[in-house]
């Protein structure tokens, strides 16, 4: 209760008077004054109520109407007592810096000597880690909202609104000062890939973290020309296994026929039945070489595509038979 009635006492006085100091220079400056004395009015009485939520949300509408030292600082008190010491260290930072630039107009001697005490104070309650990402083009979000770039390599999380990443100037390293406690660190690449970290930062640390997002996974083709003269040679392998599987049941046909023309093999009526009988035997020894050919060639091609990838460990296999019942072609292995 001691530090809402110092606050409150605060810009209880702060209201009165010193939004009147500049004199208004046009005509919409007399409104935009009057509508920031309100805001900051309502700001000063939810304040002193410790509505902190309400009384920054007031404060910063001030600030967008009539920016002042004072006001900048009454926001970076409200983030004080919301627990969000980095962005209250930027706002009594740029109270007083906005105070040097007016030649001390703007704060009293009572906030200044308070703005740099709490500016103090909330260096002493953030992180300040190093952070590194790959790939370099990647955007970074914090807790869902892009970092702020306040100098070369360094940044501040948590001072801007929830929304889409943005890049880093120096992705190779860069110090980001965060509130200390549990954040959601995400870096997406430009094709989509991306990388969550959780991280507990304690106050004061200046750990290094790197945040590496996946390799895409890329298939080899390995040896494309390889490749296709697999695909070209297994096709050849499987239209001389069809082949080979016609003139089969063509020879199986044609020796039943002869077997008619000739039964029991001695009837013969003339030579169609002997005619047939060597049709039938060309015909089996066609399908037959075939069939061996078909195969070897299925085979040679499969171990082409295979090997293509520039993988070592066999993967499939392809056995091709011969029996006197005709052929056959086995494929089997791990895919």
């Amino acid at each position: 209760m001691r530090r809402a009635w110092l606050f409150a006492s605060v810009v209880s006085v702060c209201a009165l008077g010193v939004l009147t100091t500049e004199a208004p220079t046009r005509a919409d400056d007399s409104a935009n004054l009057e509508a920031a004395r309100a805001a900051f009015e309502r700001g000063a009485k939810l304040a002193s109520e410790e509505r902190w939520l309400d009384a920054l949300a007031e404060f910063e509408a001030s600030a967008r109407l009539r920016p002042h030292a004072t006001t900048t600082y009454n926001i970076g008190y409200c983030l004080r007592a919301l627990g969000r010491p980095t962005r209250a260290k930027k706002h009594f930072a740029e109270a007083l810096t906005r105070d040097d630039a007016t030649a001390g107009k703007e704060l009293t001697p009572q906030l200044r000597a308070a703005a740099q005490k709490y500016l103090e104070e909330a260096k002493a309650k953030i992180a300040t880690p190093w952070l590194s990402i790959d790939p370099g083009d990647a955007t970074v979000t914090i807790d869902g909202s892009p970092l702020e770039a306040s100098g070369v390599g360094h940044h501040l999380a948590g001072t801007r609104p929830a929304g889409p990443g943005e890049k880093v100037t120096t992705p190779h390293g860069f110090v980001v000062e965060v509130d200390s406690g549990p954040h959601e660190i995400v870096v997406v690449a430009p094709d989509g890939r991306n990388k969550v970290v959780h991280e507990d930062f304690a106050a004061g640390t200046t750990k290094s973290v790197r945040i590496e997002v996946p390799k895409p996974v890329l298939r080899s083709d390995g040896n494309p020309t390889r490749r296709t003269w697999g695909f070209v040679l297994g096709g050849v392998g499987i239209a001389a296994l069809g082949i080979g599987s016609y003139l089969g049941l063509r020879a199986r046909s044609t020796w039943h026929d002869a077997l008619d023309a000739c039964p029991g093999k001695t009837n013969c009526k003339d030579d169609r039945g002997s005619e047939l009988a060597a049709d039938a035997k060309v015909q089996a020894n066609l399908s037959t070489l075939a069939f061996v050919a078909g195969g070897a060639a299925l085979l040679g091609g499969t171990i082409l595509v295979l090997t293509s990838t520039g993988s070592s460990e066999p993967r499939a296999a392809v056995s091709a038979s011969v029996a006197p019942s005709g052929g056959f072609v086995t494929v089997f292995g791990r895919f």
